[in-house]
């Protein structure tokens, strides 16, 4: 997290042909060498990071979410092998209550009057929001009189699977400003690992969804392609960005497999980093030469941002039971475990949404608790810190652990030097591997 009493924030990046000083804080870049500078604009920040300067005064007062997102049930029809949501058959077959979703609309409407923002609705969180959607018409509405009531803009967001009718897809387009299709690829890829609940290939179906959706975003680009990469298909990401291009996809996020706690699939699935980095760079080449945008969570030089954590990104999110979440792996609390990913619950005898001080209290102090590795490193501000797969709320969380981090150091290394001019095309991943093998960085005094 940021800490503003801190200006010393400056990092040497040296690399073959050249020396930047990068000052993250300040958004600036100065290459020493040509004696210019670059500025990095729109750097988002979210308010429990800039609040104030001081880790240990911060308060869940500090905690102004804009963004609610609704996890409204755990049916899902899809049996994705790499999905991150074990069990979820055996959950409860309940939708969230619309009073649970009008006392969150109203706590975020609030923080975004206050902060002159739109109210951003979104519906996610293992399980296919698009199976019933009537109920999201019911949640829609709630947050859309909220937004009324508030005199706010609403901006609405769903993600799917895509294996849904032609009718729902037609009526998400006009329901939602965006939709995130997640979709990887071609049958060859997508059809191994995301197989229907009787085990029948999907992509077809996914393609028909697509369409729909690029043909009735194109104008606004409220369409986004989120496509999960594994050991089989890292090589064949500019030809998967090809394959979503001729679909008439403009934006697509590629995300690594994860290492999932509690995975039912080899380790061997997860594709190897520097492999990673080296494809993604031909990819986003392919897309920046066709209009299209090749992004990467996990490390966004444009952000300030840490953890995936709900948190830290302004984003108050609730179960299907009624609790907040501060994790996207934990999408209910039916067991009622005490543990630092649920902050708050709606009490039903007052009919308001409760947060848990104490464990807000306890969520801060492990934010102070950062991995010793990351501490002088340049890309400590726009990097995930090894999140999902390290965790200061597991209970094997120490700060000496280090995250396998390589392709969030490289791609930030690639943006910085992509800003500056410096970053150049690679005849073969040789080629790619010695030149960054031999960039260092280091913090200044």
């Amino acid at each position: 997290m940021i800490n503003k009493k801190l200006p010393d924030h400056r990092y040497q990046i040296s690399f073959p042909g050249g020396n930047l000083i990068y000052q993250p804080l300040e958004g600036l870049i100065i290459d020493t060498v040509k004696n210019r500078s670059f500025l990095i604009r729109n750097k988002r920040t979210f308010s429990i990071i800039q609040s104030k300067p001081e880790r240990e005064e911060k308060s869940v007062s500090d905690f102004k979410p804009v963004c609610l997102t609704i996890y409204a049930s755990h049916q899902c029809n899809m049996n994705c092998t790499y999905c991150y949501i074990a069990g979820k058959d055996a959950y409860p077959d309940e939708f969230i209550d619309p009073v649970v979703v009008k006392s969150a609309a109203g706590i975020v409407a609030k923080n975004c009057k206050d902060r002159e923002l739109p109210f951003v609705v979104g519906f996610h969180g293992g399980n296919e929001p698009l199976l019933h959607p009537e109920k999201l018409e019911d949640y829609l509405s709630i947050c859309e009189s909220v937004a009324d009531k508030y005199k706010l803009k609403l901006i609405s967001s769903c993600t799917t699977n895509g294996v849904i009718s032609e009718d729902t897809a037609q009526w998400a387009v006009k329901r939602f400003s965006r939709i995130a299709l997640s979709w990887d690829g071609p049958p060859a890829f997508h059809d191994i690992y995301r197989k229907d609940c009787s085990n029948n290939p999907t992509c077809n179906k996914v393609e028909k969804t697509a369409r729909i959706f690029s043909d009735m975003k194109k104008e606004t680009g409220g369409f986004i392609i989120r496509c999960t990469i594994t050991s089989l298909s890292v090589d064949k990401m500019p030809e998967l960005t090809g394959y979503f291009y001729q679909a008439g996809v403009k934006i697509v996020e590629f995300y690594p497999v994860f290492m999932n706690r509690g995975q039912t699939f080899s380790d061997e699935l997860i594709p190897e980093q520097y492999t990673f980095v080296y494809h993604f760079l031909k990819a986003r080449r392919y897309g920046l030469a066709r209009g299209m945008k090749v992004l990467f969570a996990g490390s966004r030089l444009h952000d300030f941002h840490n953890r995936y954590c709900m948190i830290l990104q302004d984003n108050l999110t609730v179960t299907p039971d009624g609790y907040l979440t501060n994790c996207y792996h934990h999408t209910q609390n039916y067991s009622n475990r005490d543990n630092l990913y649920f902050y708050g619950r709606f009490d039903e005898s007052t009919r308001v949404m409760e947060f848990n001080l104490p464990k807000w209290n306890s969520i801060l102090k492990k934010y102070e608790t950062e991995l010793s590795v990351c501490v002088n490193c340049f890309n400590q501000f726009h990097c995930s810190h090894g999140c999902p797969d390290i965790c200061p709320f597991e209970d094997n969380y120490n700060i000496d652990i280090q995250p396998d981090c390589i392709k969030e150091k490289w791609l930030g290394l690639a943006a910085v030097l992509e800003r500056t001019g410096y970053l150049r095309d690679f005849e073969n991943k040789e080629d790619f591997f010695d030149f960054f093998q031999n960039i260092s960085s280091r913090r200044l005094d």
